[in-house]
């Protein structure tokens, strides 16, 4: 029986760091795939907003030909998307100089707004949310948006898919603005 109960533990605790590791990942590839798109001067925000995902909208809005399963999982498992923070440890992580992100502690809301109201200029706050996974951690879907100042904002949602064992943009949609 003991040795049955540390098996469990082992398993759990193994699933349980794949997650983290996987968000975490996730989180670097989008950091580094909004620099590559010539993100510049960005503060991250702290806290991870809930995602929602819906398969219907999904199919007509990036017309991709996901197996059902893997949308079916990803829509089951938004219901357990929850709000949380980010590390700044994973902003440390990133070896950006000062040009791409300008602090290496994340910003929460109210930081963010001290921000606005010090500088009264425009500012590039993304904020990315918590992914949502399939089960086998092979393709999720997270949301990201850029506060510009208070009351304006954009963002947009992207589809992932682990390819070799990296985190590959696969699709950018519903793209929103205020």
């Amino acid at each position: 029986m003991k040795r049955i109960i540390n098996i469990l533990l082992i398993l759990i605790s193994t699933l349980s760091y794949s997650q983290n590791n996987s968000e975490s990942d996730v989180f670097k590839k989008i950091i580094d795939y909004e620099i590559g798109k010539g993100g510049k001067g960005m503060y991250v925000q702290c806290e991870k907003p809930k995602t929602f995902f819906d398969a219907k909208d999904f199919k007509v809005q990036t017309g991709l030909n996901v197996p059902e399963n893997i949308l079916n999982e990803i829509e089951l498992n938004e219901s357990q998307s929850k709000i949380g923070s980010w590390n700044s440890e994973l902003i440390n992580e990133l070896n950006y100089g000062e040009d791409f992100i300008k602090s290496k502690k994340c910003l929460t809301k109210n930081d963010a707004e001290q921000l606005f109201k010090k500088t009264n200029k425009r500012q590039n706050i993304i904020s990315i949310s918590e992914p949502i996974f399939d089960n086998n951690f092979e393709n999720c879907v997270v949301s990201v948006s850029y506060l510009k100042f208070t009351g304006s904002a954009y963002g947009k949602k992207y589809f992932l898919k682990k390819v070799y064992g990296m985190w590959t943009v696969i699709v950018e949609y519903e793209i929103w603005m205020s």
